[in-house]
C-alpha cells in the first residue's frame, strides 16, 4: 500500500471511528492533498486510491441523488446509513 493510499484509509477510519456513518469523497481528499499543492489532487495515486480500495473491497461507497461519493467500511451500508436523507441505495 502507499503512502497516499495509507493516509486516505487512516483519515477515513478515523472519521468513521469518531461516529462518522460516511465520508464524502471530497472529504477525504481534502484532509490527504496537501494544501500548498492542490494540484497533486489530479495525480494518479490521489485520484485513483478511493477506487482501488473500492475494487479490493477494503471500503464499499454509495452515492447521494446528487451524485456526490461517500465511502464507508464493511460489504453493505449500515442500517443508520440507509436512514440518511438523499442517499440512493
Amino acid at each position: 500500500m502507499s503512502t497516499v493510499e495509507s493516509q486516505l484509509q487512516e483519515y477515513l477510519k478515523s472519521r468513521l471511528d469518531s461516529g462518522a456513518l460516511a465520508v464524502a469523497a471530497e472529504d477525504i481528499h481534502d484532509a490527504v492533498v496537501p494544501r500548498v499543492h492542490p494540484e497533486f489532487r489530479e495525480k494518479p495515486e490521489y485520484r485513483y486510491s478511493l477506487d482501488h480500495f473500492r475494487r479490493r473491497r477494503v471500503i464499499n461507497a454509495v452515492d447521494d441523488k446528487e451524485g456526490r461519493r461517500y465511502y464507508h467500511i464493511g460489504k453493505f451500508p449500515s442500517p443508520e446509513l440507509h436512514q440518511m436523507p438523499g442517499l440512493s441505495l
